[in-house]
């Protein structure tokens, strides 16, 4: 998996863009606020209101992101997500969502592990692969 430095941890516990895919791929983007860094490689994102992201990332499990903020974080993650609605991450999504949003319980967790990571800054460098678990 990929690293995630602490500027990309800080960018990632913004409001962000979650784009998937169905398994014919229909593309979907949502915004995303509930967002939790578990560690170097691991985001977790709670399920709070969700329905086409899940439906997609059960049928497709490859995901982008993009930062809301992307001038001061121009990059693209690309990962793998998995959806959860029991164990260590569903864990603490709900002690996270109890001490920041009291008033929503969420109903599971999307567990993100990146794989890639492109600039999306203006220029000749952008689309360009930055890292890879390859």
């Amino acid at each position: 998996m990929v690293k995630l430095n602490e500027e990309m941890q800080k960018a990632l516990s913004g409001l962000l863009f979650l784009a998937t895919a169905s398994k014919e791929g229909i593309p979907n983007v949502a915004p995303m606020g509930a967002n939790i860094i578990v560690d170097d490689e691991t985001l977790i994102i709670s399920d709070n209101f969700m329905k086409k992201t899940i439906a997609n990332i059960k049928e497709n499990p490859l995901v982008a992101i993009n930062v809301a903020d992307c001038r001061a974080c121009s990059l693209q993650f690309k990962g793998k997500a998995e959806y959860v609605t029991e164990g260590d991450y569903f864990e603490i999504t709900k002690k996270w969502m109890a001490e920041k949003m009291p008033n929503i319980k969420p109903k599971g967790a999307v567990v993100i592990k990146f794989v890639e990571i492109y600039s999306v800054k203006p220029g000749d460098n952008a689309g360009k692969l930055l890292e890879t678990d390859d």
